[in-house]
């Protein structure tokens, strides 16, 4: 910097003190600095983040594809730094933002300065039909593409009208082994954290919903597992 000719240097000052503030309020207005931002994990404070996005997606965001319009009603968190080593994160370079198709269905991709993740959607609700586990909502989805000689497709996630709904929060399903490439000193803990948020579980169907009885007694409060279930179950 102390090299740099004076002309750069008011350049570089400018660009610092007024272009940049303006740019980024310029893009908040319109939305653009908002999407870019809206998947990026605040690394201090990863399982807040979690329910931030939760609430967002779960109660005020829409699936769009080409002319059908998914609630989102089941949804999972994984993210891996030094300070948060969920080892049950799938290793990407992908920005924030984006689709990631894999063998267990598709996340959208999370990032911050450090670390990796992605949000696997496991459950859609479409014109009263729902669907759960995330192969499924995958290939649900995808009958909505266009036909393989149409290049037109128009598929990514809009807002909607903000849903009164309750969120619950419980363990993440079918998780096996940790990643042997990913460090994890606490294994257990990941394993039994609650990063899997539900709207409308008694609407699920229960062949596809397996665990709902497990969820509720995991509750560990009558009330609670009633209002998830629409029943009473014995703890």
């Amino acid at each position: 910097m102390h090299n740099m000719p004076a002309a750069a240097k008011m350049q570089a000052f400018f660009k610092k003190t007024f272009a940049l503030p303006f740019l980024r309020l310029l893009a908040t207005r319109y939305g653009t600095y908002k999407k870019m931002t809206m998947f990026q994990i605040n690394e201090e404070k990863i399982e807040i983040e979690f329910v931030r996005l939760a609430e967002l997606i779960l109660l005020e965001k829409q699936l769009i594809v080409n002319e059908a319009r998914f609630n989102f009603t089941e949804i999972e968190f994984y993210f891996y730094t030094k300070t948060h080593q969920d080892s049950f994160t799938h290793e990407h370079k992908m920005e924030a933002g984006k689709w990631r198709f894999h063998n267990q269905g598709f996340d959208v991709t999370l990032r911050s300065e450090n670390g990796f993740g992605g949000i696997l959607i496991r459950g859609v609700e479409y014109a009263g039909k729902f669907t759960n586990g995330p192969r499924r909502v995958l290939f649900e989805v995808m009958q909505y593409l266009n036909g393989v000689t149409e290049v037109e497709n128009k598929i990514g996630i809009i807002s909607k009208e903000k849903e009164n709904l309750k969120i619950f929060n419980t363990f993440r399903h079918g998780l096996d082994k940790p990643s042997p490439n990913l460090k994890c000193d606490n294994p257990d803990y990941f394993k039994k954290a609650k990063y899997r948020f539900i709207v409308k579980p008694q609407s699920f169907d229960r062949k596809q919903f397996a665990d709902s009885e497990v969820i509720a007694k995991g509750f560990n409060n009558s009330n609670l597992s009633k209002e998830f279930l629409g029943y009473e179950i014995k703890q």
